[in-house]
């Protein structure tokens, strides 16, 4: 089954070089292609997309506002943002703007794909540049002042770091060998000790303090 996609980007250059590398992809359907926030709106209600490849300007919170009301529809695409802006704040500016996946524009096409394949079936994508960012950036976070991820125990980040990857209680407890009653006990130590509450808000811890799989 073809993983249906809509792009959108406001580089007409950017968005026909990138449609034409799609449809030679037979995994691939490419359900049309937008260049204003109006435009794209309605072509995502009428057609329905699995993932929406999303083009970002460097800090344009115009583009964050719509990626939000896009997400927050009640059947919305995977999202997968690629933007030129790959500050540590920015990607997670991106990601809790509702994308599942973010690609800089310097990555190469093999990246976006991997994207796009990795948020359709449910899982999160960094890019090698974004993620060597993060690396940094929490490292230099560590090093000051010990926070993060020290407080949960071993198990516990393992099953976050499954969470994050999108497996469900009963995946992760055939990953690990263990019950599914124990992951559930996890699952509640792990929201306890972080103060969060939602497997989307565990995604962005996870992805936040580099626990997250990419």
């Amino acid at each position: 089954m073809s993983i249906r996609v809509l792009l959108s980007t406001k580089h007409k250059v950017v968005s026909e070089g990138i449609a034409a590398v799609l449809r030679t992809h037979p995994d691939i359907h490419l359900l049309g292609m937008a260049n204003t926030d109006e435009s794209t709106q309605a072509l995502c209600a009428e057609s329905g997309p699995d993932v929406m490849l999303l083009g970002l300007h460097a800090h344009g919170q115009q583009d964050l506002n719509l990626m939000q009301k896009i997400a927050q529809q009640p059947i919305s695409p995977h999202i997968v943002a690629f933007s030129g802006d790959t500050h540590r704040h920015s990607i997670i500016e991106i990601l809790d703007a509702g994308a599942k996946g973010y690609v800089s524009t310097t990555s190469s096409i093999d990246e976006l794909m991997s994207a796009i394949r990795s948020v359709a079936s449910g899982r999160h994508y960094l890019c090698q540049t974004a993620t060597s960012e993060m690396m940094a950036s929490v490292r230099k976070m560590r090093a000051g002042d010990g926070s993060g991820k020290n407080h949960l125990g071993s198990r516990e980040e393992q099953v976050l770091r499954l969470i994050a990857d999108g497996f469900s209680s009963k995946e992760i407890a055939r990953n690990l060998q263990i019950a599914p009653s124990t992951v559930e006990v996890h699952r509640r130590n792990i929201m306890r000790k972080v103060g969060l509450h939602k497997v989307a808000d565990l995604t962005r811890y996870a992805i936040r303090n580099q626990m997250v799989s990419v």
